[in-house]
């Protein structure tokens, strides 16, 4: 017995000890951060700014439309094609861009409902196709480039200070582009100014399933008035060109999408890019601080 109980003693004394429960932490841990500065914000917004608008090649001027926009819309119901036409000419006019009414004026802005017998929004396009052909090596990688079920464009013409067309014209060495020499008017004045003179819009008609004609024509205004791609990631602020990738896209076009087309229209022909931005996340941020905000979807 003493043996047995001696061995019991000693099996006790080698068990490990039992850890003592600890419990819980049942409350969240809760960081309060303070909203961001004004300063803060407009940088941030205008650095936003730079990845939505495309920016200018060799520190030329963001280019615009410099006539009201002749729109046409293809590949939707008649009844269907006439809203999103003249939503996106009201919003051209009351963003200051302007729109040409006329039944026979020379379209300037298409937009075209893919359907499925096209075929994924890959194959629609290629470096060889025609409606392409114009564009810059660098603006064609952009189209292709592009992830999603839309493929957008801008025809893009490069003027002197007076409009006239300023084209590249081959050096002595057939290699490298030389442009004829421009005096400027003054030292304020560009040398070079760039005009959209055409845009179109692809956009896939099994992806614009389940949004209203509103939000199309909304996405389409954007993508046609202004340089630009689709946005990836999370946006630091509401626009309509999350349409096709945010869970819970706008309604309509947000106070951040009426400042980029308004201070980029409202800016002159020789703005540098660098103020246009500055003039779009100023305009946004002045928005926010009056208690407007952007206009997001219930």
């Amino acid at each position: 017995m003493r043996r047995i109980a001696g061995l019991v003693l000693a099996l006790s004394l080698a068990a490990p000890v039992a850890a003592q429960e600890v419990p819980l932490r049942t409350t969240p841990e809760i960081i309060v951060r303070p909203p961001p500065t004004e300063a803060e914000r407009h940088r941030e917004l205008r650095e936003f700014t730079r990845t939505v608008i495309r920016p200018p090649r060799l520190h030329q001027p963001v280019a615009k439309f410099a006539f009201p926009v002749c729109v046409t819309v293809l590949g939707l119901a008649p009844q269907d094609a006439a809203v999103i036409a003249e939503r996106i000419r009201a919003n051209a006019e009351a963003l200051g861009v302007g729109a040409d009414r006329s039944p026979t004026c020379v379209p300037t802005v298409r937009v075209a409902f893919m359907a499925p017998a096209a075929g994924p929004p890959e194959s629609w396009l290629s470096s060889e196709s025609p409606q392409l052909a114009h564009l810059a090596g660098y603006q064609k990688e952009r189209v292709l480039g592009e992830a999603g079920p839309v493929r957008a464009w801008n025809r893009i013409a490069v003027r002197d200070a007076l409009g006239n067309a300023f084209r590249p014209q081959l050096g002595d060495q057939q290699r490298f582009p030389t442009y004829t020499e421009i005096q400027p008017l003054s030292a304020s004045d560009p040398i070079v100014t760039t005009e959209i003179t055409g845009a179109a819009v692809l956009i896939s008609r099994e992806a614009a399933q389940g949004f209203t004609l509103g939000q199309l024509a909304d996405y389409a205004t954007l993508r046609v008035l202004l340089g630009t791609g689709a946005v990836e990631g999370d946006a630091p602020a509401p626009t309509m060109l999350t349409l096709f990738t945010a869970p819970a896209p706008p309604a309509e076009l947000t106070d951040f999408d009426k400042a980029m087309v308004r201070e980029l229209y409202d800016a002159s022909f020789a703005a540098s890019a660098r103020r246009v931005y500055n003039d779009i996340a100023r305009a946004a941020v002045a928005s926010e601080r009056s208690g407007a905000g952007g206009k997001q979807a219930p």
